[in-house]
């Protein structure tokens, strides 16, 4: 009894421990920027579990069940789920996809499988026949090598909404079920009905016929959709260089105005000194210093482009009277792609501007309007929060660090901190002008992840702090 058991231990092992290899590594070839440990300590975690799973599934098939079922495969299931969100660093809906993804290529490589030895009459012993098994059944999903390490690696990479992948987990989910319900009908339906093989097989081709062209138009869709977006991006970046282009054409063109007129104020000035009226000096130099010097191109950021972004969000957060420090220590040539780093700090930025904007909306509720203060800014009603905007950039080592501190309201703050439980920001933060998650803190973090980095953030009642990390020379 005891060599039955052993036995029976055995060939359940060899059979299905190689599929359920496949399918880890299908799963972690998806999710290999997303571990949370080294690639070397994960591959020894994986192949423990599967060995461990494979070994007790085995004791239990041949000491109490006597052949496969059910039963067995969903220990394993659940096993290689939940050790998938152990491994790695996905929200649920990238976990479920991949999972179902993985488990549905192994579904339709044992479905194969089974096709073709109701083909082919094999009059092979018990032994070479799990050797059979086991390597059509690995090898089958193993097929699939390109989709799961380029496609469905690539959406994992750059798309970052939990929503849309909570929704999209549900078509490998639906063809899983599909998969096995086409099992257990073909086997309940054996011998019934004459050309059953020849449907299963048309089924068999269909069920992967459809998977794989679903995962092709899906995949496409949302390239195009990705493609969109960064081209809006591009055009609204071009759109500020442009207005930062005509406001240096005016600052040009007064300044020549000024330089054709500074002789002639030279001479009034020359004849209030001659005539010793310094109060008449001195109101005429009130009268024509007052107001505020315009911003000089390169006074925020020695690039072009980053200076038009800081110079637009400045402007706007100094007309509701936020006090704005931007500090970008950049040389003019950018260390990354000046339309990503210009875009990231122009969503940052914006998202900063804004939620100063609220700020100064909810206060306006509670403490009535701004009065105008004396230096011509306007001033906080009395007992609201200061506003600001504190914003710098610089490089360390071989990666290049940003930080945007400003104002925020209550639910601001408490949106962000929710987007990111632990501090770090996989996905972007709720919105406060939309339902679902903001699209400039989405873009931000997908930036990071493609160039090696991550996203920071801190919040309390009414202050708010984005740190991004980035690191050029890791794109991917």
């Amino acid at each position: 009894m005891g060599e039955d058991v052993a036995g029976g231990v055995l060939w359940y092992v060899v059979r299905n421990a190689p599929t359920f290899l496949a399918m880890f590594f299908l799963m972690l070839l998806s999710v290999r920027g997303r571990l949370r440990f080294s690639l070397k300590a994960t591959v020894g975690i994986a192949l423990g579990i599967v060995a461990a799973v494979s070994l007790a599934c085995g004791i239990g098939v041949a000491a109490f069940a006597g052949e496969e079922g059910v039963w067995a495969t969903v220990p394993v299931l659940a096993v290689s789920l939940l050790s998938l969100a152990a491994l790695t660093k996905l929200p649920w809906g990238k976990r479920l996809f991949v999972f179902f993804s993985a488990a549905t290529a192994a579904a339709i490589a044992i479905l194969a499988y089974d096709v073709l030895l109701r083909t082919v009459a094999l009059e092979w012993n018990f032994g070479a026949r799990r050797v059979l098994d086991a390597v059509v059944c690995s090898a089958g999903p193993l097929v699939l090598t390109p989709l799961f390490a380029r496609t469905i690696r690539w959406g994992v990479d750059q798309v970052d909404d939990p929503a849309l992948w909570r929704r999209l987990a549900a078509v490998p989910a639906g063809f899983f079920v599909a998969a096995n319900a086409l099992y257990l009908f073909a086997y309940a339906v054996e011998f019934l009905s004459f050309g059953s093989d020849v449907l299963y097989a048309l089924a068999v081709s269909v069920l992967a016929f459809l998977m794989v062209a679903s995962y092709i138009m899906l995949f496409s869709a949302l390239r195009t959709v990705m493609e969109n977006a960064r081209l809006r991006e591009t055009a609204q970046l071009e759109e500020l260089q442009h207005e930062r282009y005509e406001n240096l054409r005016r600052t040009l063109r007064d300044t020549a105005k000024a330089r054709h007129d500074f002789r002639h104020q030279m001479l009034v000035i020359r004849s209030f000194v001659d005539e010793d009226d310094v109060r008449g000096l001195r109101a005429y130099l009130d009268e024509h210093g007052a107001g505020q010097a315009q911003h000089e191109p390169g006074a925020y950021a020695l690039n072009f482009a980053l200076d038009s972004v800081a110079a637009h969000f400045a402007e706007r957060a100094r007309a509701f009277g936020a006090d704005v420090s931007l500090a970008f220590a950049l040389p003019e040539r950018l260390p990354l792609p000046e339309a990503d780093f210009c875009m990231a700090m122009a969503n940052l930025l914006e998202n900063a501007v804004e939620a100063c904007e609220r700020a100064t909306a909810e206060d306006a509720q509670v403490a009535g309007s701004a009065q105008a203060g004396t230096d011509g800014r306007s001033a906080a009603p009395d007992g609201a929060r200061p506003l600001f905007v504190d914003a710098e950039a610089r490089i360390e080592g071989n990666a290049v660090l940003v930080s945007v501190r400003n104002s925020c309201t209550s639910a601001d703050a408490r949106a962000l901190a929710a987007a990111a439980p632990e501090g770090v920001l996989s996905s972007g933060a709720r919105s406060a002008k939309r339902k679902g998650d903001g699209i400039g803190l989405t873009s931000v973090a997908t930036l990071a992840k493609r160039y090696r980095g991550e996203v920071q953030v801190e919040a309390d009642e009414h202050a708010a702090t984005v740190r991004v990390l980035l690191r050029p020379s890791g794109a991917r």
